[in-house]
């Protein structure tokens, strides 16, 4: 049965073939980063992690207690400021990022726990980023975690990650409202 001249099949095949490649590269890429996020939607964590795996290379942490993980030489973070100071500037680094998102935001013992999600560059691979404060000693301890939804390895997005929030925060102005 022939084509119609009108058809999208028949207007296809009568494209360059300069045109075509490029529309196939783009509808694959299209294809790939919907199938990245629907497999990311069903492997979402369901609780909050304590610490990362021991045999991990897509996990990252920096804390106070002990439990940093592949943090390399960053230092954990401990600020003058309120536990909402440090909670609203981690949520301006959410905002300022492309493809970054807040989850969550909820107070349990006198903790905040900050559960956002930051797609990578290109294929938006999501990542989990888990940060909580708590006071102690009447200063803001920060804990950064940032672990992989998917795949074995992160070629160090995670380690970039949690650097650059690292370096937003210790630049960050804190004013000089109520302390812990």
């Amino acid at each position: 049965m022939p084509l119609a001249e009108d058809s999208i099949i028949a207007r296809w095949k009568r494209l360059p073939r300069g045109v075509k490649w490029p529309s196939m590269v783009i509808a694959g890429w299209f294809v790939l980063v919907l199938l990245i996020q629907l497999f990311g939607s069903f492997a979402a964590p369901t609780e909050r992690p304590d610490e990362c795996p021991d045999d991990s290379i897509n996990c990252v942490r920096l804390a106070h207690d002990g439990s940093s993980f592949r943090s390399g030489d960053l230092k954990p973070l401990s600020f003058n400021a309120s536990r909402d100071e440090v909670v609203e500037a981690v949520e301006q680094w959410f905002d300022e990022r492309w493809f970054a998102t807040v989850i969550s935001v909820e107070e349990e013992d006198l903790v905040s726990y900050i559960h956002g999600v930051d797609n990578t560059e290109f294929l938006f691979f999501p990542d989990d980023v888990y940060i909580s404060v708590q006071c102690s000693a009447g200063s803001a301890e920060v804990t950064l975690h940032s672990q992989s939804r998917l795949g074995k390895g992160d070629m160090g997005e995670n380690h970039r990650r949690v650097t650059e929030l690292h370096d937003f925060l210790s630049s960050y102005e804190f004013g000089d409202n109520e302390l812990c």
